[in-house]
């Protein structure tokens, strides 16, 4: 009887606790450790190398030279025929668009009895002067141009061969001395006897000095000076401050 009565409040006690709910927080959680990655070690980035500079382009001379060329349109349109030079650096003497031309073609086919450096100004002028010549030669003369005689015309010089202080247009190729024409007829008229020859040829040669003085900016003849006995000088130099006086003699 003794034990029965143990045993049953030993039962009774561990129905308690057992049916005893467990207060939340009463037990102590351990706390988490806080879990700290070590970054991954990675390889430096290779250093950029340095740039390169582009190597110096190798200068075209061919296309500095044309930097300085300028189309001349007689010569384009085969009024003229020639060809460019290149520029000239001749001391005092710079021309930056030099032609050489041989011929031209109209109102025929004329030539010239030397191949003349010249400027395209003065190209442009010779081509109108030529086309009034060979009028005029066909009027006094009866017939057409086929030479024209030339002088003096691109030289690095001063005014008379060196006489005068100043820089003659013949140094920019700016200037061109005409002695004679051959004629189509095989007949030759030249300045230095016929400027005061027969009356068909004197009468020529005065009427192309009147009419080269209203093409070209400076015209000498026998009448101007010694040094243009035999040739009527022609060019396109500047005289006065706006360029437009000329000078006929």
């Amino acid at each position: 009887m003794h034990h029965f009565r143990y045993f049953l409040s030993l039962f009774m006690l561990i129905t308690i606790f057992a049916t005893t709910p467990v207060i939340a927080g009463s037990v102590p959680v351990p706390a988490i450790k806080p879990t700290t990655e070590q970054p991954q070690a990675t390889s430096p980035l290779p250093k950029p190398e340095p740039k390169q500079s582009p190597a110096p382009a190798e200068p075209d001379t061919q296309k500095s030279e044309r930097v300085y060329q300028a189309a001349c349109l007689p010569l384009l349109q085969k009024e003229i025929i020639g060809k460019v030079l290149p520029p000239v650096q001749d001391g005092q003497c710079q021309i930056r668009s030099p032609l050489e031309i041989t011929a031209f073609s109209q109102p025929v086919a004329i030539e010239l009895d030397q191949p003349v450096t010249t400027n395209c100004t003065m190209a442009v002028a010779l081509n109108e002067w030529v086309q009034q010549a060979n009028s005029l030669a066909k009027t006094h003369l009866g017939s057409d141009i086929k030479t024209i005689g030339t002088g003096s015309h691109y030289q690095c010089r001063n005014v008379n061969n060196g006489a005068g202080r100043r820089v003659s247009e013949h140094a920019f190729a700016n200037a061109l001395d005409v002695m004679s024409f051959t004629l189509v007829n095989g007949e030759t008229t030249e300045l230095a006897k016929d400027w005061n020859g027969k009356d068909k040829q004197k009468q020529f040669w005065r009427a192309l000095h009147a009419k080269s003085c209203t093409l070209f900016m400076t015209v000498l003849g026998p009448e101007a000076d010694e040094a243009h006995k035999t040739n009527l000088h022609l060019d396109m130099g500047c005289h006065g401050k706006s360029c437009t006086y000329r000078i006929c003699q």
